[in-house]
């Protein structure tokens, strides 16, 4: 029998293990604020996952808004921050994309918050998810990588199907270099010839022999983090999120940004650049050893003016 195992079996208590917290916490100056206005301030958590950081932000006696796109991410969180924070009005928890996050503020009555979080990617909870194909682990799996499939169309199937050479080469040189994105974009094209591409084993046999210079790294992962980003709009997303967050800031409120590609950092980091205080940090040593995701993280941090 095929080791089959999706979100919904989780179960209570395996959650998402959140990255930088800790910083996280101390970036958007919780304590401190609420002290100074002897208020509870406001805070966005936009991409909530299964609440970590929400959590400790509501201990800290701050109000949250938590927008996640999976609405199963958002039932884990409900029930996980409701067994420790009893005053439901404390927080809203809302299924939605980030990028409507302005509208999501206003209806929630979050329209000038005090902070607001993007920690950028999937959780370790869809990595692990034996059924969408974003592990390479079940073979038989669907290409599928929608983090919502309710409300998206486009699968990653679907893209290796229909695109074009060169828009598939476009795709992957989004993670590997110009010369192994013709290659595989090339395979693709082969390979579909003979038969669709449905599955993640038709995907790793394309990947087969690919050299992106990554030494120790799976011949895969950056095609299958390319496809990944592409289904799910990420880079378009947070190039149209990150003014509306700002936006919704009160001025000495701080933009707290978490990427894991170069990609999104550099988008970040050309959004930050001019328009108040900023500054970066990276996982700490204690961290990367519980918590292997993390290597790869960096924060980047805009308190506005």
């Amino acid at each position: 029998m095929e080791n089959k195992q999706s979100l919904a079996s989780q179960g209570p208590g395996k959650y998402h293990e959140s990255v930088m917290v800790d910083q996280v916490i101390s970036a958007l100056h919780i304590c401190s604020r609420s002290k100074h206005l002897k208020k509870a301030c406001k805070y966005i958590d936009a991409t909530l996952g299964t609440g970590g950081h929400t959590l400790e932000i509501l201990k800290l006696g701050g109000e949250v808004l938590g927008i996640d796109l999976d609405p199963k991410m958002v039932e884990m969180s409900r029930k996980r921050i409701g067994k420790e924070i009893l005053d439901r009005d404390k927080y809203s928890l809302v299924n939605g994309n980030f990028t409507d996050i302005d509208r999501i503020a206003k209806e929630n009555g979050f329209e000038k918050v005090s902070g607001i979080l993007l920690d950028l990617g999937v959780s370790n909870l869809h990595l692990k998810d034996l059924e969408r194909g974003f592990s390479f682990a079940n073979r038989e799996a669907p290409l599928d990588m929608r983090i919502n499939p309710e409300a998206q169309g486009v699968k990653a199937s679907d893209l290796l199907n229909i695109l074009r050479e060169d828009q598939l080469r476009n795709l992957f040189e989004v993670t590997i270099e110009p010369g192994p994105a013709k290659w595989i974009s090339k395979k693709v094209t082969e390979f579909r010839k003979r038969s669709p591409i449905l599955k993640v084993n038709d995907m790793l046999e394309i990947c087969d022999g690919l050299r992106t210079g990554k030494h120790g790294l799976n011949e895969a992962t950056l095609p299958f983090l390319a496809l990944r980003i592409a289904v799910n709009s990420e880079l378009e997303n947070l190039k149209e999120v990150l003014p509306k967050a700002y936006n919704l800031l009160e001025v000495g409120g701080r933009l707290v940004v978490i990427s894991f590609h170069s990609g999104e950092d550099k988008i970040v980091k050309d959004f930050m650049t001019g328009k108040g205080v900023s500054g970066f940090d990276i996982a700490s040593a204690d961290e990367l050893e519980g918590n292997p995701r993390a290597r790869s993280a960096k924060m980047r941090i805009l308190e506005k003016k």
